[in-house]
């Protein structure tokens, strides 16, 4: 079941899902929901939230579960097409 092939594979996968936030890490990346606040705070400068968020990660672990969360569904995904395929 472990064959060096698998293995390998595995370790790419983590390279290949960890890469884009070690890359982000030193760049001053900005998301959808800082750009909308932007976006708010433009149209009406006298906003007020009306509900605070209860936990607020650091940029880099925000990153770092996106990237879990986006490898997580991309594992999912070939998990089904190579199901699919074997079927065959």
């Amino acid at each position: 079941m472990f064959t060096r092939k698998n293995i390998s594979l595995v370790i790419l996968f983590i390279l290949i899902a960890l890469a884009p936030a070690l890359i982000s890490m030193t760049s001053d990346v900005m998301g959808t929901d800082d750009k909308a606040e932007l976006v708010i705070k433009d149209i009406n400068s006298g906003y007020v939230r009306w509900a605070e968020p209860f936990w607020s990660p650091s940029k880099a672990t925000e990153t770092l579960l996106f990237v879990f969360q986006a490898s997580i569904g991309a594992g999912f995904i070939f998990f089904y097409i190579m199901r699919k395929r074997r079927k065959r």
